[in-house]
């Protein structure tokens, strides 16, 4: 229970501090969130790649705050059926350097965007059904959407997996690391199931770190998992 009246307060803050990225893009405020300066050389000296990551911390600042470092991204977002919230939330989301592109304007869209030199942004802890690979998160069977490692396999460019945390000075820390892709198996389809499974060791390592920061653990796990548990 401590833990999740913690995530609970975690989402306030975050809520609210999602409603003033139009302030933080206008004024280009850095010292919101800081991002560690071998990050954005890195980011800088290899113009596109995949970014992943995980409704952990805030993760809706990762984009805007790399728009500020003139690091251009396009963050995959899924269509809201209310088409003024939709459009609402995709003004606050994008930047100079930033842009919402949809779930289903296809991968040849995607692909383009990482070759012009774009970060394509996946939110990649949904539970993806048959259409993704089986992963271990926290000894328990996940499925991962394929995206990401598909993407790496057709344009060899680097997976950053980063996360967007809150400190305890109610500022952020912006941090990638660059996801280890040696000793692949040759199999394009035995090489995603790896590629998912080594992030979603990475994406269980932030959580244990942080708990009450991460989100989406009402819809990682097969619906089969939660029968029995009161909803109290």
């Amino acid at each position: 229970m401590a833990i999740l009246r913690t995530c609970y307060r975690h989402y306030g803050m975050v809520l609210v501090d999602f409603f003033r990225l139009p302030k933080i893009k206008l004024k280009k405020d850095k010292m919101v969130v800081s991002i560690p300066a071998n990050n954005i050389e890195l980011m800088k000296s290899q113009p596109g790649g995949i970014i992943l990551t995980g409704h952990m911390g805030n993760w809706e600042y990762i984009g805007p705050m790399l728009s500020i470092y003139n690091i251009k991204s396009a963050g995959v977002a899924l269509i809201q059926k209310n088409s003024q919230s939709d459009r609402f939330f995709n003004e606050l989301r994008i930047s100079d350097n930033m842009k919402i592109i949809s779930v289903n304007c296809g991968s040849q869209v995607m692909i383009q965007l990482i070759k012009d030199g774009y970060y394509l942004g996946l939110i990649s802890d949904q539970h993806a059904g048959r259409r993704g690979t089986e992963a271990l998160f926290f000894n328990e069977s996940v499925s991962v959407p394929k995206g990401g490692a598909a993407f790496h396999l057709k344009t060899n460019t680097p997976i950053l997996v980063g996360f967007c945390i809150l400190c305890k000075d109610l500022n952020y820390k912006l941090s990638f690391q660059e996801l280890d892709l040696k000793g692949l198996p040759n199999n394009s389809n035995d090489a995603i199931v790896e590629i998912n499974q080594r992030f979603t060791n990475m994406l269980e390592e932030i959580v244990l770190e942080h708990p009450e920061q991460y989100f989406w653990f009402h819809r990682k796990w097969n619906r089969e998992m939660y029968k029995g548990i009161a909803r109290s």
